[in-house]
């Protein structure tokens, strides 16, 4: 298993490994509800879920993005495009849009209805590994096996904030509720709590 996530509805869980299932759990008693294949796609490295609950958003080893429709448990969208694994997966706040990013530093940004390839671009000089959306949706942030965390403007593509100080590759992000706050984890063997409007790192946790 390479990634867990509650549900929206807080009574279940979805749960995506190498074996390329994708399982809806009860958390009550562990029974499993659904368990989606992901087929010739290969394991599933993230997992992302839609705040309403309807969709799912897996990134794969072959490169391949899925969205799932989890109201009628079936595949909405195989998006291909990334030439190397996926290694962070993100919904938007609005369920709209995810980004996926790859081994190779390469961001994509899709939407989730249509399958559509709204942006593409080379974000990272080494692997994208933690992806979050802020609560307006037109900003993401990534981490990276290059050191930094950065802020995209996804309307215009740009970086509008780098946040440095890990030294080791950022495997995960965190948005506190109000936005204002952005903790990472990271192989160096901590996590740091930063600024979000500043840029600069409040807290190292070691």
């Amino acid at each position: 298993a390479r990634t867990a996530l509650y549900m929206p509805d807080g009574v279940s869980a979805l749960t995506g490994g190498d074996d390329g299932e994708i399982v809806l759990r009860k958390l009550a008693d562990g029974a499993v509800l659904h368990v989606f294949q992901a087929g010739q796609n290969g394991g599933v490295n993230k997992l992302a879920i839609s705040p309403d609950g309807k969709r799912a958003v897996s990134g794969h080893d072959t490169g391949n993005v899925i969205v799932w429709d989890l109201v009628n448990n079936s595949v909405l969208h195989v998006l291909t495009g990334h030439d190397w694994s996926v290694s962070a997966v993100a919904v938007s706040p609005d369920g709209r849009q995810a980004l996926s990013g790859s081994i190779d530093g390469t961001l994509k940004l899709w939407d989730i209805e249509s399958g559509k390839l709204l942006r593409s671009w080379h974000g990272h000089e080494q692997g994208t590994y933690g992806a979050a959306f802020t609560a307006d949706g037109h900003h993401v942030i990534t981490g990276s096996g290059d050191l930094t965390i950065k802020v995209w403007d996804l309307d215009s593509g740009r970086e509008v904030r780098r946040f440095e100080g890990h030294e080791g590759t950022v495997y995960t992000l965190a948005l506190s509720a109000d936005g204002k706050r952005l903790l990472s984890g990271s192989l160096d063997g901590t996590a740091r709590l930063w600024d979000m409007e500043t840029g600069n790192q409040i807290a190292m946790f070691d």
